[in-house]
């Protein structure tokens, strides 16, 4: 072995005995770390903070958390006492999205964030409000500063039956009228000039005239055809409050204080963390132990709602000052908790000078471990998190008996895994569960025994493997993967094999799924602000490659999906992040009628990756009502009328909902539906009338588009014409006497021209002063007609380029800008949405050719003695 290779392996294994020196330091103590975990040096008395679990409520910017909890241990035991547990959370203030309203109290409750109340600071109100002093907590529903257009006839839509409608703009274009509609009922009306703010008020509880909904017009348009509105700010709390007061329960915790300045419960009763066992504690916030003979948990929120969620590490700040983040203290990376299984660390090996961390001293770290299939029946297979990601690396030898074992690391390949869970699907003749990448499973056929299935698997529609299964057995489909051959990448655990006189059925009980869209990777490779500085079959280590600035209000792009934010403050304050999206291939879908009527029983069908789904609870408001069968249907008879909201829940999947009407016996309910689905102004729409029932056409009924009458009524056919004049949101109503009204709401999409801005780029990171920059954007017309836009740089706040580009509907184009900075220090750079800094350092003095040649002779010379 040479020299250098020797060196470099030396210098790895001290580097990562500093990691671990490093990581081991940071997790004693009382907080710190979102995992407790009985093998580390943790207290019994353990504190989560806002600054160490993501779950709770914090304000980067002012450093300020609104929650903290605190659990009290006894060595050696899994129980935790009465009073054990305390949670505390107090209101803080909170500037409003849209700026120039100031800021109002929010107050972090059971991992969710509620309004608390208003304060001197908040711009449209005349007085404090303390909603939490009355016991009161209410949802923030919207809290935005989009610029939203609006039109004559169309309406903002707000959450919970809310609707801002714009009723007429006057004739001079400086005044408009608009009406508040709650579930079609209007209850507020308001005369409205350029810059004003729509404010509606109303009693909450105990609380009188509190602002419920505010909305900022920026400014009103009469022109001869189109009167338009623009809305720049919006602002929305819940009329459905949560009432708390001392001796509530919520799960295991009760209230024992509140008041203006805080609540603070604690556990009623002792409870246990049992082996294995998800622990609902309060809401939403759980504890997920481990399924291990060793104690070790962490809090979890349930995501219930497919959307971006941020998951945080341990804040750098003047309190914690994190060096080290692992999957104790990042949930962003991969972690295994029942095997106590991680791969990933990211770690400052340096102290941060000013604002800068300097090159090299960031180091990434990664291996690949064993960790269980969630088919335990399929034993273990290799995984390592690569830039919080979870990347398959491997299968040891006998996986789905094969007996060779398998490492796409060792060619520097890294696959997602896409799919792995034990859910109970159930799927009938002919059906298919949909799988990623475009792969779909179906059941072709079942044998006249009842004991093999036929399954084939489509690639985007085309057949691409069929298999016969049996009962307990497993469907395997093998494929090459860059260099790797015949590698398994689907398999699929097939419980039971179903024939009846009615039915042919087949019950899976497993997915694993690999992605065969490969990430190839190679030394000197860079992600983001990172380079691989090692890869092998035992890891990967990256550093980064030139200096970062730590610039106040930055979110820096790290690698992959990791980013540091930073806080808008004269304190140096930031955390490492990531943005997930929860996948809607895992939302539970709810299918019912229509209309439910009272006393009739009606199905209630539950299904995700278009398979059923088996033993999901349905909950009818606030009611259970039962769960789901083997064939993923719940039969319910309603026994009450009104508007009510249809929960599906189960361990592992996303929660869904769905709004239903239920009606009386023999009422029979207008049911619209309007076509084309996508409405462009000019377009002349179909809207179709049916009964609730029977679902036939309902001829002579009275339609309302956006509270004008339609010409006409409906025909025999159920429908009729009506051309769109104006964009915007609209709801369509349907009348007749004998039927219950019906109404829809649609949306009408102007022919406007709009600009997006992605991929910014700014190269080099780093320059001397005097020297230039090169800044590249991508700007996209998304809009459906042609146009044009000016694409501003900013530097520092300040406009210093343009450049104006015109766009085809769906065309793209790279603007690039260059720009020169003579003044060492850090730089923001803004394109429309996007920002980015780079780092200007002193200016190198300027050298004559003799002084040059000299240094150069002098470097010969040193080198050659050296080399002697």
């Amino acid at each position: 072995m040479g020299n250098k290779n020797y060196l470099k392996i030396l210098c790895l294994f001290l580097m990562l005995g500093l990691l671990c020196e490093s990581a081991a330091a940071q997790v004693s103590g009382s907080s710190g770390n979102r995992i407790w975990d009985a093998n580390l040096s943790q207290n019994l008395t353990y504190t989560w903070t806002p600054q160490t679990y993501s779950g709770f409520y914090y304000d980067l910017d002012t450093g300020e958390g609104s929650e903290n909890m605190t659990i009290q241990l006894t060595e050696g035991s899994r129980s935790v006492q009465r009073n054990g547990l305390q949670y505390e959370t107090r209101p803080i203030e909170t500037n409003f999205e849209y700026g120039n309203w100031g800021s109002y109290q929010v107050i972090g409750f059971m991992a969710e964030r509620y309004f608390a109340g208003y304060t001197e600071n908040s711009n449209f109100v005349n007085d404090d409000i303390s909603v939490i002093s009355d016991g009161q907590l209410s949802k923030i529903l919207i809290d935005s500063d989009d610029r939203k257009s609006l039109y004559t006839g169309s309406s903002l839509i707000l959450e919970e039956g809310y609707s801002l409608n714009i009723v007429e703009v006057d004739v001079n274009g400086n005044t408009v009228w608009v009406q508040l509609e709650k579930d079609g009922d209007v209850i507020d009306n308001g005369f409205l000039s350029s810059n004003s703010n729509y404010v509606y008020e109303t009693d909450l509880g105990d609380a009188d005239d509190v602002p419920l909904i505010a909305v900022h017009l920026a400014q009103i348009f009469r022109g001869t055809e189109t009167n338009a509105i623009f809305v720049e700010g919006i602002f929305q709390i819940s009329d459905e409050y949560v009432q708390i007061e001392n001796g509530d329960r919520f799960g295991k915790m009760e209230i024992s204080s509140t008041s203006s300045s805080g609540i603070i419960m604690r556990n009623r009763d002792s409870f246990t963390l049992g082996r294995g066992d998800t622990v609902d504690i309060m809401g939403k916030l759980s504890f997920v132990v481990a399924d291990s003979s060793e104690l070790r948990f962490a809090p979890i929120v349930e995501i219930s709602e497919p959307g971006t969620y941020e998951l945080r590490g341990t804040v750098h700040d003047e309190t914690f000052n994190t060096t080290v983040w692992t999957p104790y203290n990042f949930e962003g990376f991969y972690y295994s908790i029942d095997e106590n299984v991680s791969t990933e660390s990211l770690t400052l090996t340096e102290e941060i000078s000013g604002r800068s961390i300097d090159d090299e001293a960031l180091v990434y770290s990664t291996s690949p471990a064993l960790v269980k299939f969630e088919q335990e029946s399929w034993g273990s297979y290799q995984v390592i998190g690569f830039m919080a990601e979870k990347y398959f690396a491997g299968y040891p030898a006998n996986t789905f008996g094969n007996s060779r074992s398998v490492s796409v690391l060792s060619d520097d390949i890294l696959a997602k895994v896409l799919i792995d869970d034990d859910h109970k699907r159930s799927m009938f003749t002919g059906s298919s569960i949909a799988l990623e990448n475009g792969y779909s499973l179906k059941a072709a056929e079942v044998d006249v025994n009842g004991n093999r299935v036929l399954l084939e698997l489509y690639r985007d529609g085309e057949l691409v493997d069929s298999g016969i299964t049996s009962s307990n057995g497993d469907y395997i489909y093998e494929a090459d993967i860059g260099g790797a051959e015949d590698v398994p990448m689907i398999a699929a655990h097939i419980s039971t094999v179903f024939r009846s006189r009615e039915t042919d059925a087949v019950f899976i009980e497993g997915i694993f799924q690999v992605s065969d869209d490969y990430l190839e990777l190679s030394q000197g490779d860079s992600f983001g602000k990172m380079e691989i500085s090692t890869i092998s079959s035992s890891g990967i280590t990256m550093k980064n490659e030139d200096s970062i600035s730590l610039s106040r209000g930055n979110t820096i792009s790290l690698m992959g999906n990791v980013s540091f934010k930073v806080a808008d403050s004269n304190v140096l304050r930031f955390y490492p992040f990531v943005e997930v999206k929860s996948a809607p291939q895992d939302q539970l879908r709810i299918e019912t009628p229509d209309v439910f009527v009272v006393g009739e029983a009606a199905e209630i069908s539950v299904t995700a990756r278009d398979a059923a789904v088996s033993d999901v609870e349905i909950r009818l408001g606030n009611q259970s009502i039962g769960t789901t069968g083997d064939d993923g249907i719940l039969a319910y008879t309603p026994t009450l009328e009104g508007d009510f909201t249809l929960y599906a829940n189960k361990a592992g999947y996303l929660s869904g909902s769905k709004d239903v009407d239920i009606v009386g016996a023999g009422v029979l309910k207008l049911l619209l539906s309007v076509s084309p689905e996508n409405i462009r102004e000019g377009d002349q729409i179909s809207i179709r009338v049916t009964d609730s029932v029977e679902k036939q056409p309902v001829p002579g009924a009275d339609v309302f588009f956006g509270g004008q009458k339609v010409e006409g009524q409906t025909g025999t056919d159920g429908t009729v014409s009506y051309w769109v004049t104006a964009p915007g949101t609209f709801t369509v109503n349907a009348t007749k006497a004998g039927y219950e009204e019906g109404e829809i709401i649609v949306e009408v999409s102007e022919d406007k021209a709009e600009f997006e801005f992605s991929d910014l780029l700014i190269e080099p990171a780093s320059v001397k002063g005097g020297d230039a920059v090169t800044i590249q954007v991508n700007v996209t017309n998304t809009g459906n007609i042609a146009g044009e836009t000016e694409v501003e740089l900013l530097v520092n706040n300040e406009t210093v380029d343009s450049e104006t580009v015109s766009l085809e509907a769906g065309e793209t184009t790279t603007v690039e800008f260059s720009h020169t900075e003579k003044e060492q220090g850090d730089y923001t750079i803004e394109i429309g949405d996007l920002s980015g800094t780079y780092e200007v350092t002193k200016s190198t003095p300027f050298l004559t050719g003799a002084a040059t040649i000299g240094i150069l002779a002098t470097a010969f010379i040193l080198l050659r003695k050296r080399r002697d």
